[in-house]
């Protein structure tokens, strides 16, 4: 690893303070409030810390920014087994799900198999999929994607909410079908958000 300037240093110990303190790393945001400059100067640090071979910046994960000379950063961060994803909310109408203010938090996961490209999670409301073994509180971890093959466990934007369904291509329209017989197909407009590769349960809470 290449010296580094002071600046840099207190950079890169800032951020192996916060993902030990957190358990995830900063945004750029944060490190840049931290140290009172703009985030593009952030921007900049980061790139020289990676470059240098101090710092490693997962492609595809929130908050994928890992110290390479702190071992419990990579915990989170380095291990192939563990990742850390953002948890949405809510949706504001005529806001897109994944703004920023609807991110309710962060949670480590162990990697799903079909973990190729960008996962976020969201939790389950209701107990329209009670026949797939997914209820409410449930948190899904998903692949971000607008397109599904038949069958699959979708996340869908359906008029301004998110919702869990099996999306269905049956008499040629698309649609999506509750995992209970309870609650009819819902055959309204909607947006794919995303492929659920696996889900975490809180038994606490149930």
């Amino acid at each position: 690893m290449k010296k580094l300037t002071k600046n840099q240093q207190k950079v890169a110990d800032f951020i192996s303070r916060f993902t030990k303190e957190h358990l995830y790393s900063p945004t750029y945001k944060e490190i840049a409030e931290h140290f009172g400059v703009n985030v593009n100067a952030i921007q900049q640090t980061v790139t020289a810390l990676i470059k240098k071979d101090a710092l490693e910046r997962s492609e595809g994960i929130a908050r994928g920014l890992r110290i390479k000379s702190a071992p419990d950063a990579e915990i989170i961060h380095g291990s192939t087994a563990m990742i850390t994803i953002p948890l949405y909310g809510s949706v504001a109408a005529g806001e897109p799900i994944f703004a920023d203010n609807n991110i309710e938090g962060y949670i480590t996961v162990d990697r799903p198999k079909r973990s190729a490209g960008e996962l976020f999670a969201v939790t389950v409301r209701g107990d329209s999929m009670t026949d797939k073994k997914i209820v409410e509180r449930d948190k899904l971890i998903v692949r971000k994607q607008n397109t599904a093959n038949d069958g699959e466990i979708v996340v869908a934007l359906l008029d301004d909410e998110v919702t869990v369904k099996v999306f269905k291509t049956g008499g040629g329209k698309p649609y999506l079908q509750p995992a209970n017989n309870k609650y009819d197909p819902i055959h309204r407009p909607f947006k794919i958000l995303g492929i659920v590769v696996g889900l975490t349960r809180d038994f606490t809470a149930l």
